[in-house]
């Protein structure tokens, strides 16, 4: 058996004229069934905000089958090391390739996200980008855009010569959007020399992501090559199933940047780039454990270095939860250009930078304690 090395998790039918079921995702299931495969969840709204997710359906046991995924639904990309963008050419000539396939694969391009229903640092619209009050998080999502929107004009002749002739009525938008599910939606695994390969999983990919000791399932890739989602410990019925995409997103940046979304952390946890040589896409070099007596950062210039980021933002965190609040008065309505209600993804930007302002706040008065013991001793 392998073990997924990475997982990167979102698709749409492009070319598909729907299909007729109660909904995607009754019509998904039913395939994977007739197709051979198991499917012991249901796909259900998780949270206030309608995030899509697996939950049991009963209580479940340790190491019971949430989902078997036969080898020949699982959609084979390129390798591991390959960019997003590569990838998702590579699905469009499948797709436009083998139409027979394609038709085959419906149900599964059905239950994907719509154009547009995918943010990802692919597919971020410009003009929000100020209010995540971060610099290098927004700079970071242009350049990534601007590397897409490259390919698509022609700029990587040796991914594809002239998009338009070899595609056409595929839009920018389409592609961006395609390329943002191939980067947030796939599976890494290694073929039989070790080589790790991107592969989308029907269903499995529909599974959120839960940090450490919050996952409670694993997927894994079985020798004949069928793929199998199982319980790492008792699970009771209703409860959500999720798995860690990977590890290198545990902090807010990092998951906003890759997967398009924040998460509130307890303890409140630093973004990557506000600790020492942390970036985008790496586990961070140091934890808040060396924050505690005796910790590595435990020193008054790192003290400073962190006070200077809090002091550093236009609001407060106060001001920051007015406005998730709708109470922006005292002139905060001209921060979101004189807007007085926020759009989803205007939300979660602001939300990110009051969880940022929060892990701050929070890391330098554990610095502040921490020291302070030491010069008593």
């Amino acid at each position: 058996m392998k073990r997924a090395a990475l997982s990167i998790i979102f698709l749409l039918g492009i070319f598909s004229p729907g299909i007729c079921a109660s909904t995607p995702e009754d019509a998904l299931i039913k395939w994977i069934r007739r197709c051979g495969g198991t499917v012991d969840l249901d796909i259900a709204t998780v949270n206030d905000e309608g995030l899509r997710g697996t939950v049991a359906v009963r209580d479940m046991n340790k190491s019971q089958i949430a989902v078997h995924l036969p080898a020949h639904l699982a959609v084979e990309l390129g390798e591991g090391h390959v960019t997003s963008e590569e990838n998702a050419i590579k699905l469009l000539r499948l797709q436009m390739q083998n139409q027979k396939w394609n038709q085959s694969m419906l149900p599964y391009w059905e239950s994907l996200p719509r154009v547009g229903a995918s943010l990802t640092k692919q597919t971020y619209p410009a003009e929000p980008l100020d209010l995540l009050q971060d610099r290098t998080l927004a700079a970071s999502i242009v350049v990534h855009g601007a590397y897409t929107k490259n390919v698509y004009d022609g700029g990587k002749p040796s991914l594809v010569e002239d998009f338009q002739a070899e595609f056409p009525g595929v839009s920018y938008q389409t592609f961006s959007h395609l390329t943002s599910l191939v980067s947030s939606y796939a599976f890494l695994f290694p073929d039989e020399g070790g080589v790790a390969r991107r592969m989308m999983l029907p269903l499995v990919d529909m599974m959120n992501h839960g940090d450490g000791s919050a996952t409670n399932v694993e997927i894994m890739q079985a020798d004949n090559g069928d793929l199998y989602a199982y319980t790492l410990r008792e699970i009771a019925k209703g409860e959500e199933l999720v798995h860690e995409y990977n590890t290198g997103i545990a902090r807010n940046d990092q998951s906003l940047f890759h997967y398009g979304f924040v998460r509130e952390h307890d303890p409140p946890r630093l973004v990557a780039q506000d600790m020492p040589a942390g970036n985008l896409y790496d586990p961070t070099f140091y934890t808040e454990d060396d924050y505690e007596f005796g910790g590595r950062l435990v020193t008054k210039a790192e003290l400073a270095r962190l006070e200077g980021i809090l002091r550093s933002f236009p609001t407060t965190e106060r001001e920051d939860a007015q406005i998730l609040a709708g109470k922006s008065g005292g002139g905060w309505g001209s921060v979101l250009g004189g807007k007085m209600t926020l759009t989803p993804l205007e939300r979660m930007f602001v939300k990110y930078r009051l969880l940022r302002k929060q892990a701050l706040a929070h890391i330098i008065q554990k610095l502040k304690d921490t020291l302070l013991i030491t010069t008593e001793l």
